[in-house]
């Protein structure tokens, strides 16, 4: 088990990025997080399989539609098991 911590950059608050993030994650088994940041970054936080995983991080490289992706800063762990019992938007 992994845990990956995304850190999106550019037009991503505001254009469905944080609830089509919870679909993709959802379809993919992975439990965490995603949330705005006051810095208008969004914030993921994923845990499970590495595949999976990965393909959430490609998936979050172009986001939604709407959405325009200029940077993502990526870090890698074991997953520390958080009590998540599935994908959750944070507000």
């Amino acid at each position: 088990m992994q845990r990956i911590t995304i850190i999106v950059h550019g037009q991503v608050q505001g254009v469905g990025y944080r609830y089509t993030t919870h679909l993709e994650a959802g379809k993919l088994g992975l439990t965490g997080y995603v949330q705005n940041l006051a810095d208008g970054t969004v914030k993921i936080v994923a845990e499970g399989e590495t595949a999976p995983l990965q393909t959430l991080l490609n998936w979050a490289k172009s986001g939604p539609p709407a959405a325009q992706v200029t940077q993502t800063e990526v870090t890698w762990a074991e997953a520390i098991e958080e009590d998540f019992v599935a994908f959750t938007i944070k507000r």
